[in-house]
């Protein structure tokens, strides 16, 4: 147990200093620090659309003073033609709306500016409309009860639903673009996490046969405690980034509720209708063992090829299969996210080394069931149990083994030394 803990001491602490992994948990803060901040002062400086509505009958005017749509600008003491050509031509007003009555009706032509923001026309069209039935109610002489019933809209109930293990749940129209936010996300993040971490373990392994130190260590600390001490390791190191990241969200969620909830209700009023998952939710006990499982899978597979390479410069060409895996994995898995349910994502919810980013996103999406995710899961363990022990054997007969050819060349290399070893057992 101490060689176990000398190996993953060093490992842990000599990756946790190092800029590589100080730089792969700032990078993702940067980002949406500078993201969040760009959005904000994109939002803090955008201006309302500026407008004028004109028309040369004067029984209309007073009636066109009650249009009012949300984020739009009515200048109103604009009122002809003229005044609104000079006004758009001075970049004063996006652009005006000109009234006319033709043939009983009332008549929009619409006129703007194409460098300016475009004119909210669909709610101006609706808003016309009511207007044209009051003058059209005006103009046969209606009572003011059959105009408010002329004018009574139609009652409309929409509810969104969604089955979750065979029950119908109600979901309000946010908690969609919720649980595809959430769902690429995670596809994201593991991507992210196998990408890093797959190279930082292969490159662990690669750098002490490089350096021929392989020999001084392992005559002092066997092939299983090394082995299994560096995937600890790295293992620590995501860890240790996961709750940097969950201080730093619970952190910034007390922001968002008690800071710019206040300043911005409609900020309040969105996150109020939204229904995030519990901590303790299945949803959330589930992804993060899928987190695990496949962090774990990808890393001991790297360690395993990172023990084929005789030098760190050969990493890359053989993390390449663990590359092209990981990124079909995340594609799947955006798929997924956007609502694609074909059998190309449903077959691949249940292969290990796309499932752990797969079968995530699928259960944030409402697509599978707790059953269907556990299934998954128990698939991925067990061949992240048979590789580990796989890849023990691969890298006991490889580790201190050095040969110039290729990674093909080395792998045959090392399956031939397990063969022999077997005969002569």
């Amino acid at each position: 147990m101490h060689k176990f803990r000398t190996v993953f001491r060093q490992v842990y602490l000599k990756n946790l200093r190092s800029g590589a992994f100080i730089w792969m948990v700032l990078a993702p803060i940067v980002i949406a620090v500078v993201g969040g901040l760009v959005g904000y002062f994109i939002f803090k400086s955008q201006e309302n659309t500026k407008m004028a509505i004109v028309t040369s009958q004067t029984e209309l005017r007073a009636t066109l003073k009650q249009v009012k749509v949300s984020d739009l600008t009515i200048k109103k003491a604009i009122t002809t033609t003229t005044a609104a050509q000079k006004a758009l031509s001075q970049e004063k007003i996006d652009g005006y709306a000109e009234v006319t009555i033709v043939k009983n009706n009332l008549h929009v032509n619409y006129v703007s500016r194409t460098d300016g923001q475009s004119l909210p026309v669909t709610e101006l069209n609706a808003q016309f409309t009511q207007l044209n039935l009051q003058f059209q109610a005006q103009r046969l002489k209606m009572s003011a009860t059959q105009l408010a019933t002329l004018l009574q809209p139609v009652q409309t109930k929409q509810k969104s639903v969604s089955f979750k293990d065979g029950k119908q749940v109600s979901r309000n129209d946010n908690q969609r673009a919720v649980n595809v936010m959430l769902a690429t996300a995670t596809a994201v993040i593991m991507m992210m996490f196998i990408m890093s971490y797959a190279g930082m373990i292969a490159s662990e392994v690669a750098s002490e046969k490089g350096t021929r130190i392989m020999e001084i260590i392992l005559s002092s600390v066997d092939v299983k405690t090394q082995f299994l001490g560096k995937i600890c390791g790295i293992f620590a190191l995501i860890i240790t980034q996961l709750l940097i990241y969950g201080v730093l969200f619970i952190g910034g969620r007390s922001l968002v509720n008690q800071i710019i909830a206040k300043q911005y209700p409609q900020i309040k009023a969105l996150l109020g209708s939204l229904q995030l998952p519990s901590i303790w939710s299945t949803q959330i006990l589930m992804t993060v063992a899928f987190f695990i499982v496949g962090i774990l899978t990808y890393t001991i597979l790297a360690a395993m090829l990172g023990s084929l390479v005789s030098a760190v410069e050969q990493v890359q060409q053989v993390i390449m299969p663990i590359t092209l895996f990981a990124l079909l994995a995340y594609f799947i898995g955006l798929m997924a996210a956007n609502g694609t349910d074909s059998v190309l994502v449903k077959t691949s919810a249940y292969i290990p080394l796309i499932a752990p980013v797969v079968m995530p996103v699928r259960l944030a999406t409402e697509a599978a069931g707790t059953s269907e995710a556990v299934i998954s899961l128990l698939i991925s363990a067990g061949l992240m149990v048979l590789l580990y022990f796989a890849a023990l054997a691969l890298y006991r007969a490889n580790v201190l083994v050095y040969s110039d050819g290729n990674v093909w060349q080395s792998m045959r290399h090392s399956f031939n030394i397990l063969t022999n070893r077997k005969r002569k057992n």
